[in-house]
């Protein structure tokens, strides 16, 4: 059971978007804790008295019972905003977790309201994939508390410790589940923003094994038409390898921010790899805005298990700008029931019409979706088994016809003196020759990364607005694209782009004497022993830094 807590680096992403109305905060109990020995339930019957830990003994909650049927057995985890903790159900026995927020935060009311955010966000989506919340209350030093159900299993982190790949069948049924959960929590109108390996578990439910649960709701956001106190513009909040790169700079961020870290999941699941990774928090947001991730099957040891479906999915997923990625989670799994059935994804001839480097075997659309180790019915393998039979039984006939005629003839001889006419044998008609499948067409593209200062610069080609930097154009070989780039206060800049340079760097000029209050700055962190005004890690010196 975790928390949901990152070892690796602290963070997290505001958003605003309009759905549901907002759930209305229930009013909180305040509850009584009484005390209670620490005796773990599982030992009751040989008498066996569980001896606590040094942190537990000094753990205020640790063998009291809190609202008179809680029972407090031990830690099972703590981070950044609270401790979770196993209990008992005295009434009932059952075995419940505990989330209880940290007593140095419970004074902060926004703090506070985040946390029961949590509690609200899960309980109102109702799915068997979304942590099931059951209670929640306020204890009487002032923190608050939320019971949810005790999960035994492992989180998604364990299944690539030490940088192992998942197997493709295995990998395809988590990525389902998961996918089933985001798109029950998004129709609810509920954004995670801090999905990560932490923060899914895999649990033996009956008979199903890597049954996929997501919890910690903590920075969830309820998409609402009014702007709230924890959706304050600018906030970055998250887990920065699994960060998407809106949320990595500040900007608004919707539910496609969540399709971005599911993406960078099933990317690691397949890879035993993030797609980006650097020695500091700078670094990897860097890295998330603006460099292509290496394709999967440039990483593995046998490129051949990894279908160029997955691949074509995942990459999709990753797509810098949200309006380039799946739309929705019922779209990825549309996507991922083709791929599991044999069929191709809709992603993969998406893909190949973009640049970057992602390309299938010369055979698979005559294959189709053949490397997915899963049975895939009908396949071109057993219809070209049916076609080689074809000429058997057209032989087969033809022998048949022919004797059927000779037969005939040497009836009709026996009464008369006629000599029998020769018969010439019937030719069995020759079998049907399969029709080519045409190759389809090759469209060469490449990417163009405009880095602009300042980064709040507005790209124009006509009277098109492409945003702000980076910008992203995707030019054929050969193809030129006029662009204007505005801001108030600096002179406009036309230039002409093609594909000779992949990053161009644009410094617009300021006028003299015209206003200009520049973007926030971000706090940059800096490498011991490094030169201060240095890239970051990971980053490319040919890209201006848009933190600058």
């Amino acid at each position: 059971m975790s928390d949901g807590s990152d070892k690796r680096a602290p963070g997290s992403v505001a958003q605003a978007s309009s759905s549901p109305p907002a759930i209305e905060p229930a009013p909180l109990k305040l509850v009584t804790v009484v005390s209670s020995s620490i005796v773990d339930l599982e030992f009751e019957t040989s008498q066996v008295t569980r001896v606590p830990t040094e942190r537990e003994k000094k753990d205020p909650y640790i063998g009291h019972t809190i609202d008179g049927r809680y029972k407090v057995e031990r830690i099972l985890g703590e981070g950044g905003m609270g401790v979770v903790y196993r209990c008992i159900h005295t009434i009932i026995g059952k075995k419940v977790a505990m989330k209880v927020l940290r007593a140095d935060l419970a004074r902060d009311k926004e703090v506070t309201e985040r946390f029961l955010n949590e509690a609200r966000s899960a309980s109102a989506i109702g799915n068997a994939h979304i942590i099931d919340i059951s209670d929640f209350g306020l204890l009487p030093d002032g923190s608050t508390y939320f019971v949810m159900e005790f999960l035994e299993g492992d989180p998604l982190t364990k299944i690539v410790e030490g940088g192992k790949s998942v197997p493709v069948q295995r990998l395809v049924s988590i990525a389902r589940q998961l996918a089933e959960g985001l798109a029950a929590a998004h129709t609810a109108g509920i954004v995670h923003r801090d999905l990560k390996p932490d923060n899914i578990h895999l649990i033996n439910r009956g008979g199903e094994k890597d049954f996929v649960k997501i919890l910690d709701f903590g920075i969830a956001k309820v998409t609402t038409s009014a702007e709230g106190r924890l959706t304050r513009a600018g906030a970055v909040f998250g887990t920065p390898h699994y960060m998407a790169p809106e949320q990595a700079a500040g900007a608004p961020v919707d539910h496609r921010g969540d399709i971005y870290s599911y993406g960078v999941i099933l990317y690691e699941l397949a890879s035993g790899k993030v797609p980006f990774d650097a020695d500091n928090f700078m670094g990897i947001l860097t890295q998330h805005m603006y460099k292509a991730p290496v394709p999967i099957r440039a990483l593995v040891p046998e490129p051949q298990e990894v279908p160029p479906g997955l691949e074509a999915i995942v990459l999709k997923c990753l797509s810098k700008r949200p309006e380039q990625r799946y739309q929705s989670m019922e779209e990825v799994i549309e996507d991922l029931d083709k791929l599991k059935s044999g069929a191709i994804p809709a992603a993969v001839p998406e893909m190949m019409n973009r640049s970057g480097g992602f390309n299938v075997p010369a055979d698979y659309f005559k294959t189709g979706a053949a490397g997915m180790p899963a049975p895939i019915p009908a396949s071109p393998l057993e219809l070209g088994m049916v076609r080689s039979r074809w000429p058997l039984y057209a032989g087969a006939a033809g022998v048949l016809t022919a004797v059927a005629i000779v037969v005939g003839i040497f009836a009709f001889g026996s009464d008369s003196k006629a000599k029998p006419e020769p018969t010439a044998s019937v030719a069995a008609p020759p079998p049907p020759k399969p029709e080519p499948t045409p190759e389809p067409p090759k469209v060469t593209k490449k990417q163009v990364v405009l880095a602009i200062e300042p980064i709040d610069a507005q790209v124009f080609a006509g009277s098109e607005s492409l945003g702000a930097s980076p910008v992203v154009l995707e030019l054929a070989e050969g193809e030129k694209k006029e662009v204007e780039i505005k801001r108030d206060g600096f002179k406009p800049k036309t230039l002409t782009v093609d594909t000779k340079e992949a990053k161009l760097s644009v410094k617009l000029i300021r006028i003299p004497g015209a206003r200009y209050i520049p973007p926030v700055k971000k706090p940059e962190e800096k490498k011991p022993g490094g030169k201060p005004g240095g890239s970051t890690g990971g980053g490319d010196p040919a890209i201006v830094n848009p933190w600058k």
